[in-house]
């Protein structure tokens, strides 16, 4: 696992550019990473006091590279199969990687001006950003990581905990659609399709084609779908009495869809398909798919209805 504990302690300035890592995510962190810019590997020992001096001068001196080097720590007590594959004899040891391989490396101690001067030595190695390159891949990485907040409280069903952070995503970057997005799925989730079909309003088409906005309008467009059907305490009720009647439990599953109860609509989807999943050269199945599409893989009801729908089809 990843080491925690130095997330605890107060955000140093430059923190975007350095991270722990693991066995699991050494090549996705180091390898992958150094494709494009030079990372300092950094192999430490709790405990060790030289360890620490000098994770705190490296710290320093990748910050004040401002992204033109990253840093990746690697708790050797942790993670000792992957500090013996390294050769790791003693701590601290140093490894630079570039373009996936190893360029530069040492053990021990340095000063803090050979600290620099091999920081300085990998700036040059890879050519420092310009500003406004590390300003916007600095932008990048933050939204990248509230995004992912974001969809994490999303899936859990913590709707206003999501909609802080893609609102956070989209302070951040105001061209970020997927962002907006994620407010709007947050919107419709809590039953506000009336400020979801406002903020679509406003956009421009090219706007408009980010995934997850238009799968807001799939939802939103079965609206029109549903203008000259009963509505939805008549069809419930014509249900009571006739729980086969597969028409009304498809034009139900559309009233629900329409107005954002999503979950209402695909379980009378799956109900159908449990009574008849032919019917009408099977609708109800083929609805229930652009639902889940239209939802995304991040939508807490695509991963659940998959199951019920593959539970129906399979038993």
């Amino acid at each position: 696992m990843i080491d925690l504990q130095l997330g605890a302690q107060p955000k140093i300035p430059g923190a975007d550019f350095i991270k722990d890592t693991d066995e699991l995510r050494f090549e996705q962190d180091v390898l992958q990473a150094s494709m494009t810019k030079p990372v300092i590997v950094d192999f430490w020992a709790v405990g060790s006091v030289l360890c620490k001096q000098m994770l705190s001068i490296v710290e320093k001196a990748v910050s004040d590279a401002g992204g033109a080097v990253l840093l990746v720590k690697v708790n050797v007590d942790k993670n000792p199969e992957l500090a013996q594959a390294l050769r790791i004899q003693s701590v601290p040891t140093f490894y630079a990687f570039f373009q996936g391989r190893p360029v530069d490396g040492f053990m021990g101690a340095k000063t803090e001006a050979e600290l620099r001067a091999f920081v300085d030595k990998l700036k040059k190695l890879a050519g420092a950003l310009p500003a406004e390159e590390r300003d916007a891949a600095a932008v990048a990485e933050q939204v990248k990581k509230l995004m992912a907040e974001a969809d994490q409280f999303f899936q859990q069903g913590s709707f206003d905990e999501a909609m802080a952070r893609y609102g956070a995503a989209l302070d951040a970057d105001a061209n970020s659609m997927e962002a907006l997005g994620g407010i709007g799925w947050c919107l419709l989730s809590q039953g506000d399709a009336a400020s979801v079909r406002e903020m679509l309003a406003q956009l421009a088409p090219e706007q408009l084609k980010s995934p997850r906005l238009q799968g807001l309008q799939f939802i939103l467009s079965l609206e029109k779908r549903v203008g000259g059907l009963e509505d939805i305490s008549v069809l419930a009720a014509k249900l009571l009495k006739n729980p086969k009647d597969l028409q009304s439990h498809y034009d139900l599953a559309l009233q629900y869809l329409a107005v954002g109860q999503l979950e209402k609509g695909i379980d009378t989807l799956i109900t159908l398909i449990r009574i008849n999943r032919e019917w009408q050269e099977q609708q109800a199945r083929k609805l229930l798919l652009e639902v889940f599409e239209a939802m995304g893989h991040v939508h807490p009801l695509t991963l659940s209805g998959r199951r019920k729908l593959s539970a129906v089809l399979f038993s």
